[in-house]
Parts: structure tokens; sequence; C-alpha cells
């Protein structure tokens, strides 16, 4: 045979092959977390889906690899991470190793830029100096919602969406992030920006889209290591004060699960990201099921458990 026919089928081979991979990565990501499940308990709501996971604003080509997506999620476990990325965009047009310094070592931010040079996220513009690829990208809030979406399909084998819109809701906007955990609907609301960014408002906004949405189990997740105590829930019982009065102050209380978790009724979650998000995501679900449990079975509070 010609060697170069022979390539050239090689090379369509080799297409193929990729082709099918990718294919097979969907396909298994499909079974894994099933979206029909999550769909049908949206519309049993009375709502229909407008659009979800739009893919133009996250930091990463959609065209990666789910090797490659499951290597940045893994780094996006790491609050430093985090950091850096929001440090990164707030410098996207060029920067070097050494003004990313404010929340890492040189030698974490090198190897930062190392993994995100291999995944095609930054390029070199001259020697040392590098920038974003996706010139668009303002905000680090929508690969945190894909973050969060992916925490619930890798960790709880729960169906998730993000950058969840719908269609005809009285309260509007996105739903950052929805999931379908042991039957339940979860509803994630999430903040990147630090609490003293964070207004009242936004307080009021979710507790509308709570009653849009009706989930089971909601949550407010502030991507921070600053105290929720200080700012954010003295907002959450200023709003509810303001919808329900002062008998509101005992039926929907604020009261501290550990540390910086807090919960309204065991339903209601706010969350920031001391010590581990996967943790305290963990903790809080935890929490639901005890206290949804107890009334049904002689559970041992979790203090006495041995």
């Amino acid at each position: 045979m010609d060697p170069e026919r022979l390539w050239k089928e090689l090379m369509g081979l080799k297409e193929e092959i990729k082709g099918l991979r990718g294919e097979m990565a969907k396909l298994e990501q499909g079974i894994l977390v099933g979206e029909g499940p999550l769909q049908q308990a949206i519309r049993a709501r009375g709502i229909e889906l407008h659009c979800k996971d739009p893919d133009d604003e996250l930091l990463f080509s959609p065209e990666a690899s789910p090797e490659e997506k499951a290597s940045f999620y893994e780094l996006l476990r790491h609050y430093s991470f985090r950091l850096f990325l929001r440090d990164l965009i707030s410098k996207k047009e060029s920067f070097r190793a050494e003004e990313l310094l404010r929340y890492c070592s040189l030698e974490a931010v090198q190897r930062y830029i190392s993994f995100l040079l291999k995944l095609s996220i930054i390029e070199v513009i001259e020697e040392g100096t590098f920038r974003l690829l996706k010139s668009s990208i303002y905000s680090f809030g929508p690969t945190l919602e894909w973050f969060i979406a992916q925490m619930f399909q890798r960790e709880f084998a729960s169906p998730a969406f993000y950058g969840v819109r719908f269609k005809d809701t009285l309260s509007g906007g996105d739903y950052d992030v929805i999931s379908l955990w042991e039957g339940l609907v979860v509803y994630v609301e999430i903040k990147s920006s630090p609490p003293r960014g964070i207004e009242r408002g936004e307080i009021g906004s979710f507790l509308a889209r709570i009653t849009d949405l009706l989930p089971d189990i909601a949550f407010f997740f502030n991507d921070t290591q600053l105290r929720m105590k200080d700012k954010i829930v003295l907002m959450f019982e200023e709003e509810l004060y303001k919808r329900y009065g002062v008998s509101g102050r005992d039926k929907f209380a604020v009261q501290r699960l550990v540390e910086e978790l807090f919960h309204i009724n065991h339903r209601m979650y706010i969350v920031n990201s001391r010590k581990d998000v996967v943790t305290n995501f963990s903790l809080c679900l935890r929490d639901y099921l005890f206290h949804q449990r107890a009334e049904m079975f002689p559970i041992l509070p979790p203090t006495q458990i041995i």
C-alpha cells in the first residue's frame, strides 16, 4: 500500500478514535449522574427550564478532555487555587508569577501557571509574562458554579445543573446550582466575593428563588474563610425579620450548626469555605438527614453515638 495513503488512513482512524472516546466519556457521565430525574423534579414543580450549564464564561475550553476537567476540579478543591484564579482574572491581560503572591507562595504560583498552560487556559506573551486566553472572562463566579455542580456529581453521585434559568418565574435571575440528592431537590446560591461585597438584597433574592423553586434543601454558600456571623448571618436575620416580623425570629431562627456553618430549621444552610468545601456540604447534608429521620426512628444525638 502507498505509504502516504496508509498515513492518511491512520490519521483518520486516530481522529475517529478520539471522537469515540469523547462520546463514551459523555455517555459514562450521563449514566453516572443521569439528568432525567432532576429534569423531572423541576417539571414537577411547574417550572420550565430555559437554559443550563453555560460554558462561555468558564475558564477552561469546552473542548477540554474529561481527564483535564477532572484535574481542574481536583485543584479547585484547594482554597488557595481558587483565590489564585480570582487574582489572575483581575490581571488577565498581562501578569507575571511575582504579581500573584497575595495568597500563594511563589512555588505554588509557578505550579499553578504550569498547569494552566497545559490546559491552554493561559498563554505566554513573552518570557515570564502570561495572559488569560479567554479575554471575555471578568468573574470567577461561573467557574465556581461549575465546581459546586461537579462536587455534587463527583462526591455525592447526584445530577446537578449550574447557571440555570427558568421561564416566567416571579423572582427571575440565575439559579447557581440545582441538584437532585437522595431524591431531594437541592438549591445552592453561590457568592465568590468576600462578605463585605454581599448586600442584603441578595439575601432577599435568594429567599425569593426558594419560594419559586420549592427545594427540599437550600444552601447560601460564600467562598470565603472569613466569619459568617459578623455580616452574612446578621443580614439573614434582618431579611427574615423584614418578611415575618417578630414571630419569624423564633420560627426561622438562624442557629449555629458547627463553627462557621449555620442553619435555619435544618433545611436552609449558610456555608463558607473554612476547612474544606466538600466536608462542609457533607456535614450539612448529614444534619438534614439526621433531623428528618429522627422523627421516624429512635436515633441517638451525634454526641452519643459510639
